[in-house]
């Protein structure tokens, strides 16, 4: 299962004016998310991050909602304990159903609605036309979750364990799960690029760091955070038959040097440095390697690819340096984050 490049390149999006975006559905070729701060139900543009608000007049009635979804011309949203609906262009909302406990997420697809529950530990399944309770999965992760529907699947990503899970509709057994780039998953959506293709979307709200000019201080520059919430395509692939999932990849490189500089007055004759060069695996594969300092030659070693570094002789007064820099295709990793 393979993810095709939609018509425009998928890119980051960055909707003007959003404090933190939640649930995310698809309308036709744009987003449809909720800011769950500002109540506000925004229409985003993923070629261009135009943003319109669409609930201008029942702002209030959205805020605090974590979860939505559309069907036909249906929306739906998770608040609280409850789960309402309403019609797009109408936006009062009506509940549906109430739970014991908060409801995160919410997910539509034909007659049926799929619940998420972060204190429950379940996904609740409900007859959109009665109500109904159908049945109940145990969720996938211990975080708050949000849910989408896609074909044959369930799609939820866990805030906490930055992971987005791909389950069985009709069983929700997971097929796979698929590690975020990013922190703080807190929505997710596909947007159809074709009729049998589509971009998931996943959003993220968190907090950043930044330096803010306090006329009140001297020195005026002092350290606090803003909100932080964007959406990005997770791109991946799943290889059923070797059961693997790959997302998001990223380019690296990186080096690896040592510097030689003797602690005593000893010549030494035939020194051989081994270093082990960057393995190949299913989520890692090298592009390039290039010495730094002196050339290598390369040997295997249990099946690991070791540079080695050879010197005839090495007086006590000599310095080097020497080691590798490699190139890296990496997928399936997160983009370390660092709060001080």
């Amino acid at each position: 299962m393979t993810v095709a490049a939609s018509v425009f390149s998928p890119r980051t999006i960055r909707p003007i004016g959003a404090a933190a975006l939640y649930g995310m559905a698809g309308l036709k070729n744009q987003l449809i998310a909720i800011d769950t701060v500002k109540g506000h139900l925004l229409q985003i543009d993923p070629s261009s991050d135009n943003t319109k608000i669409l609930n201008c007049h029942q702002v209030s009635e959205f805020e605090d909602v974590t979860g939505i979804a559309l069907w036909e011309d249906t929306l739906w949203c998770a608040r609280e304990n409850t789960v309402y609906c309403c019609q797009l262009g109408d936006y009062s909302l009506k509940p549906f159903v109430t739970l014991p406990y908060a409801a995160n997420g919410v997910a539509v697809w034909q007659s049926t609605v799929y619940v998420t529950s972060q204190k429950a530990g379940y996904i609740y399944i409900f007859d959109r036309t009665s109500g109904r309770q159908i049945t109940k999965f145990y969720a996938p992760g211990v975080g708050v979750e949000n849910i989408t529907v896609w074909e044959d699947n369930l799609w939820v990503c866990d805030r906490t364990e930055q992971t987005v899970y791909c389950l069985d509709r009709a069983t929700g057994e997971i097929n796979f799960s698929l590690l975020t780039p990013f922190e703080c998953p807190t929505g997710l959506t596909f947007l159809p690029n074709s009729e049998s293709t589509a971009t998931l979307y996943v959003a993220y709200a968190s907090e950043e760091p930044y330096i803010r000019d306090n006329p009140n201080l001297d020195p005026s520059n002092e350290l606090t955070y803003r909100d932080r919430t964007f959406i990005h395509p997770l791109h991946y692939h799943y290889d059923p038959d070797k059961r693997y999932a790959l997302s998001n990849g990223y380019l690296i490189e990186m080096s690896y040097v040592e510097e030689l500089s003797p602690l005593d007055e000893v010549d030494l004759e035939q020194v051989e440095w081994r270093i082990a060069l960057p393995a190949e695996t299913d989520r890692q594969r090298v592009r390039q390697v290039e010495p730094i300092g002196i050339p290598f030659t390369e040997e295997l070693q249990d099946g690991q690819r070791v540079a080695v570094f050879k010197f005839d002789r090495l007086q006590s007064n000599e310095r080097h340096l020497f080691g590798w820099k490699a190139t890296l295709e990496v997928r399936g990793s997160r983009i370390p984050t660092r709060r001080d």
